[in-house]
């Protein structure tokens, strides 16, 4: 026997299709509410596609953007960060979006070099950001094999379109100079060097006649700046001799010249010893222009730590440059203490060393994250290596310590090795080594009087012994 369905349960249902029918004919309608909003996807903003060391987060934190299913942000979304197994860590591992959407995480990579992802998901939605970690020591070996002769010329062709002439020239400031048992003139100028504006001193001892005074530029260690009175110990080395040069001063790009309370900063972005040098010989061609006393036709170089740097790569790139005094600077960027320093930024960062932020900042970092070609970098390490240039170096004279901890000893003996090999010996080049001596003119002992003497030879008429 069937059983047929209760009258009340048939005429219930017929009731539930029927009314919002007659409901709508008669114009009536039930508002339904829309689904509930949530995650629909996740854009990144920023990090992908990053290059980084292995074991350590790469340069950009991870950025995202929750959307819903209309592409309005999803705020307040629980964001999770998942790394795929051996891909490394974040932190924090999950985060809230805020009213825009937005959740960021710190990625530090996986400790095996190559392919790394890392997984978003929100809800639903979900993203993978992926990252390379590279081969560091790899990279280093690619980096420091030794420069090949096109690389050294590559570097030459570049030196050689750089516009130094002397443009632009302003005298901002003269002025009486008490210079030793003598008076002298103070002036302050700028230039025009690749569009921006350099300062620099020039200091002529007065009742010079026309043509006689040699040029003897002092270029300054350090990253802030020089003073004008950074010039005394040469004029003290020097004695009673100082009054028969012209000197000149030359501040570096982004760096103030100092006189008193009054300073001047130059403008463009800082170039280590690169365009330091630019920045040196375009001084020296306003010396020659505008200071009738000085001899127009031999540049001489005093220079500590970086100053010596410069000094060096200008006496490679500039044959009216006859003698550098150099005191502990660097010459040879391929040198294992620079392999040393470019392994460590790339791990924790630059050192506080002067130079090493800018290195870090050019060269280090930008290969690291593949935004500077290995051969790229290479060519930068080149152009800041005189030993590379040696045998167009003038005369010199090196002096460094056996304890200076900023610039190594290693740097001057990379020189002499290749001076020697070169057949370059006294007085063409001499080398001081000291031992127990640091980076410091007063630590190495007779340095000063040595100096002193030789560059003093440029007060001898041409020709002459």
């Amino acid at each position: 026997m069937t059983r047929s369905r209760p009258p009340r349960a048939r005429s219930s249902r017929w009731a539930a299709l029927l009314v919002p029918a007659l409901a709508a004919a008669c114009g009536e309608t039930d508002t339904v509410a829309p689904p509930e909003a949530g995650p629909a996807s996740i854009a990144i903003l920023t990090g992908a596609d990053q290059r980084g060391v292995p074991g350590r987060p790469p340069a950009e934190a991870i950025t995202v953007r929750v959307l819903d299913a209309e592409g309005r942000p999803a705020g307040g979304s629980t964001v999770t960060f998942r790394p795929e197994p051996g891909h490394g860590s974040t932190d924090p591992a999950s985060a809230v979006a805020d009213a825009g959407g937005e959740a960021a995480t710190s990625w530090t990579l996986g400790a095996t070099p190559g392919p790394q992802r890392l997984q978003v998901s929100a809800g639903r939605a979900g993203a993978t950001v992926r990252a390379e970690a590279i081969d560091l020591e790899a990279e280093l070996d690619a980096l420091f094999a030794p420069a090949s002769a096109a690389e050294v010329e590559a570097v030459r062709a570049d030196w050689a379109r750089r516009d130094i002439s002397a443009a632009g020239v302003a005298v901002e400031l003269t002025e009486e100079l008490a210079f030793g048992e003598t008076a002298a003139t103070l002036r302050i100028v700028s230039h025009v060097v690749a569009g921006a504006r350099h300062f620099g001193a020039i200091i002529v001892p007065d009742g010079a006649a026309p043509g006689t005074l040699p040029l003897l530029m002092f270029s300054h260690g350090g990253d802030g700046g020089v003073s004008v009175g950074a010039i005394d110990i040469v004029v003290l080395a020097l004695g009673e001799r100082s009054r028969r040069f012209v000197y000149a001063i030359p501040s570096f790009r982004s760096e103030p010249l100092r006189y008193g309370d009054r300073s001047w900063v130059s403008e463009g972005p800082s170039s280590h010893w690169d365009h330091d040098v630019d920045d040196a010989l375009a001084l020296a061609n306003v010396v020659f222009e505008t200071t009738p006393e000085v001899r127009p036709d031999a540049i001489h170089i005093v220079g500590g730590s970086r100053g010596a740097g410069v000094a060096l790569l200008a006496g490679a790139r500039d044959e009216r440059v006859e003698r550098i005094a150099a005191f502990y600077g660097p010459t040879d960027f391929f040198d294992d203490w620079i392999r040393v320093i470019a392994w460590k930024t790339a791990l924790d960062g630059p050192w506080d060393l002067p130079g090493l932020i800018h290195l870090d900042s050019t060269v280090v970092q930008p290969l690291v994250r593949g935004t500077l070609s290995t051969a790229g970098a290479r060519l930068e390490l080149v152009r800041r290596s005189s030993v590379l240039f040696a045998a167009d170096l003038p005369a010199v004279q090196v002096h460094h310590g056996t304890a200076d901890f900023v610039v190594p000893v290693s740097q001057a003996e990379s020189l002499m090795r290749t001076m020697a090999a070169l057949g370059r010996t006294a007085p063409d080049f001499e080398a001081f080594i000291y031992e127990g001596g640091g980076h410091d003119f007063l630590s190495l002992a007779g340095a000063i009087p040595r100096a002193a003497e030789f560059i003093a030879e440029a007060l001898q008429p041409k020709g002459n012994p």
